[in-house]
């Protein structure tokens, strides 16, 4: 064939990001591709699920058609009322479309109430239906719930209509059972509204006695106030306050008192600040000390010396003894006048001193006294104020009454009016119920579309959850995405090779050109790469539970590698349950736990095989304890002697969560290759083998998934069509002929291919 081959493993290293879950573990999420996978691998399940279903369907509608038809009648009703009133009046409210939807599903439920049905189901039109004749006497009862649950009332969104529909096996009855449904819903309707208005009625007849009551109780009230308490202030009820106008006028005289006050208070302060002597004499004080008598006198008699002393030099001259002595009674006089101004001046400025003090004083003492004069009138007016606002609520509680005295006697009347009328409300048939002309249920056209698209969707449904609730570890895909280490390889299940392999454990060698040998030597290869080369000369083989298959890897592993040209060193270190010794009989029953307790060196314990390249270390006498002797001091100078000699050693060690061997191997040696065997690990056991060899700060090389299945959509299925198109023709019988029957020479008859 000249196609090239698809390679049936591809390497998967570890997630880069992992996806953590709660407990710190990594999750990953289930994505597009695995959806698709999980349909392709259960399409045929998918298919005959989609088929049943889909025939129950087909079948389920034939006999809905021919025993249980529906017929359907529908009827419509206006809604015009009622509808919420304005208070104290009968104008209609304005609707919001929520109040609409409301009072629409308030008419539904009185037309599907027990009183409407019941006096439907004694209308003689109902009872000559086919549908009320399939009731016996006994079941009659039961009618009344059955009518119920197929009358259909739903109201039109955004309209004020109801739709009233009831479906029956006969065209002839529903009809018939609709239009009797609206005439008595109709009738009820009306009695029920009548019976609201006259209730109305009787309410608002109470009520508007009530306010008659209370408005003679306020005018009482409000008369014995008016006399009690504002009868002293004359004309305060008309809107006259005099004391009001007294408080303002007192007010203003205080204002004025005050800037008074102020004036004369700087001028005292002026004048009482400086010395008597200091202040300047006014014309107004100039005068007051001329005007002073024994100053005019003064003046008077100093007027008539002067008068005489001037006759005197006139007759007698300046030099004559009657002048000089009147200039000396002159000089005198004026002596005496000069003391007498001075002290009057001394007077005159110490009276306006006075004065200044005695006008402040007096401004203050009439402040004093305006002021308290002030208080009493505001104390006088805010009790008139708290007087007043009474007597204003009285009124205004006066006026609130007679104004709903006035809307209920008026709304009175007019619930009069209306309930004299023969119908108080508008709800009326728009459409009546006509017979129905075709089957309205089932119909094929929309039974066999809908149920097609759900089986399908139950079919699909069905198979997810299939996929998704099975926890086992089936792909490498599983391994990387839930267990969270790097993949090495996978190993196909035996039963689905097409080469016969009579012992899988020694397939590398018995059988090179299956597709399980080529899994080991990608297995080998993808080992090689995963560390340097002297980082990965001791490798141990463990696995989560027994039966994984571990026994196998590590004897395939260890072919593989001496295939290569390496020099391979197999120990079964699984004192539990050895397998090795099936595989590779010695005759000898010594072995690694005799180079453990010191009796013998690793030269004289190993054993080489047919196979070139290939020894083998087996377990030799179970001891009591292999956990102590795994960890003693001879296992370390066993591993470095075993890593002088040979390329590579491998180690075939006990289960991981079984034991605790494997996790003190696992310390000693430079990596570990962890087996899961698809379909018989959960995805929790795998995780959990890995979390106890993390804990001992074992180095996981990587994973190992065995005996995968081939699915469709699965790993193998391609893989395996592929890898066979693409050898010879005649490799198969070729291949069959040159090998042995039995496996190397000297192994004894094939056996468990799930061997530990």
């Amino acid at each position: 064939m000249s196609r090239m081959p698809v390679t049936f493993q591809e390497r998967i290293p570890m997630p880069a990001e992992p996806i953590l879950r709660p407990g710190g573990a990594a999750v990953a999420a289930f994505s597009a591709s695995d959806i698709l996978r999980a349909l392709k691998q259960r399409i045929f399940l998918i298919l005959f699920l989609w088929v049943f279903l889909l025939a129950l369907v087909t079948v389920g509608t034939y006999l809905w058609v021919r025993y249980y038809p529906g017929y359907v009648a529908k009827a419509q009703v206006l809604v015009e009322s009622p509808k919420p009133q304005m208070p104290y009046t009968l104008q209609e409210a304005p609707l919001t479309p929520d109040v609409q939807e409301r009072i629409l599903m308030d008419q539904a439920l009185l037309v599907k109430s027990d009183d409407v049905l019941t006096e439907v189901l004694q209308d003689s039109e109902v009872i000559n239906t086919q549908w009320y004749q399939s009731y016996s006497q006994d079941e009659r009862p039961q009618m009344l719930l059955d009518l119920q649950d197929k009358l259909n009332v739903t109201p039109i969104r955004g309209t004020s209509y109801l739709q009233i529909a009831m479906s029956c096996h006969s065209p002839d009855d529903p009809h018939r059972i609709v239009n009797s449904v609206v005439e008595k819903y109709l009738a009820r309707a009306n009695y029920l509204s009548r019976r609201n208005y006259n209730a109305q009625l009787e309410k608002y007849r109470g009520e508007r006695d009530d306010l008659a009551k209370q408005i003679r109780e306020i005018r009482e009230r409000k008369d014995a106030f008016v006399t009690r308490e504002l009868g002293t202030v004359p004309g305060i009820t008309q809107g006259l306050n005099v004391i009001a106008e007294a408080l303002r006028e007192l007010t203003n005289q205080t204002t004025r008192l005050e800037a008074e006050k102020i004036q004369y208070k700087a001028m005292y302060d002026n004048l009482a600040g400086v010395s008597p002597r200091s202040l300047n004499i006014s014309p107004q004080m100039r005068m007051m000390i001329e005007n002073d008598p024994k100053i005019a006198n003064l003046n008077n008699a100093l007027s008539q010396l002067r008068q005489q002393k001037l006759m005197a030099s006139k007759r007698f001259g300046e030099k004559h003894r009657s002048v000089r002595e009147l200039d000396a009674q002159i000089s005198a006089l004026e002596q005496q006048l000069s003391e007498e101004m001075a002290i009057k001046e001394d007077q005159i400025r110490q009276y306006e001193v006075d004065q200044a003090q005695m006008a402040y004083l007096n401004a203050t003492e009439a402040d004093l006294q305006l002021q308290e004069k002030l208080l009493e009138l505001k104390e006088q007016e805010r009790d008139l104020d708290r007087q007043l606002a009474a007597y204003r609520a009285m009124e205004e509680d006066q006026l609130r009454l007679e104004k709903n005295y006035e809307l209920v006697s008026d709304h009175t009347r007019m619930l009069d009016l209306i309930l004299s009328q023969s119908s108080v409300v508008r709800v009326e048939p728009v459409a009546n119920a006509v017979k129905p002309l075709e089957r309205a249920t089932p119909r094929w056209e929309l039974n066999l579309p809908i149920g097609g698209f759900l089986g399908l969707v139950i079919a699909v449904g069905v198979a997810l959850l299939l996929e998704f609730a099975d926890t086992s570890v089936r792909t490498p895909r599983d391994i990387v995405r839930y267990v969270n280490v790097p993949i090495l390889g996978t190993v196909p299940d035996v039963d689905d090779e097409e080469v016969a392999i009579e012992r899988v454990e020694m397939a590398a060698h018995t059988s090179p050109r299956s597709l399980i040998a080529e899994a080991f030597r990608n297995i080998r290869t993808n080992l090689l790469l995963s560390a340097p080369a002297e980082r990965q000369r001791t490798v141990l083989i463990t696995s989560p539970k027994p039966e994984d298959g571990k026994t196998t890897v590590a004897a395939n592993l260890a072919i593989s590698i001496a295939q290569s040209g390496r020099r391979v060193l197999l120990i079964d270190a699984n004192f539990r349950r050895p397998a090795l010794h099936q595989l590779f009989p010695t005759g000898s029953r010594e072995g690694l736990s005799n180079a453990l307790i010191g009796q013998s060196v690793l030269d004289t314990l190993v054993h080489s095989t047919a196979l070139p390249n290939l020894d083998v270390l087996l377990p030799g006498p179970i001891p009591p304890n292999p956990a102590e002797l795994l960890g003693g001091k001879y296992m370390g100078e066993l591993i470095t002697q075993a890593a002088d000699r040979y390329d590579q050693v491998i180690f075939d060690g006990p289960p991981v969560l079984l034991v605790s061997d494997a996790l003190v191997l696992a310390g000693v040696v430079d990596g570990v290759i962890l087996v899961c065997r698809a379909k018989a690990n959960s995805r929790g056991v795998a995780q959990r083998a890995r979390d106890q060899l993390e804990r001992v700060n074992a180095h996981l090389f990587g994973a190992v998934l065995n005996a995968a299945q081939v699915r469709r959509g699965g790993y193998f299925r391609e893989q395996l069509r592929t890898f066979y198109d693409y050898q010879p023709e005649e490799l198969p019988a070729a291949t069959a002929a040159a090998l042995p029957e039995n496996g190397p020479p000297g192994s004894p008859p094939p056996g468990d291919n799930a061997s530990t």
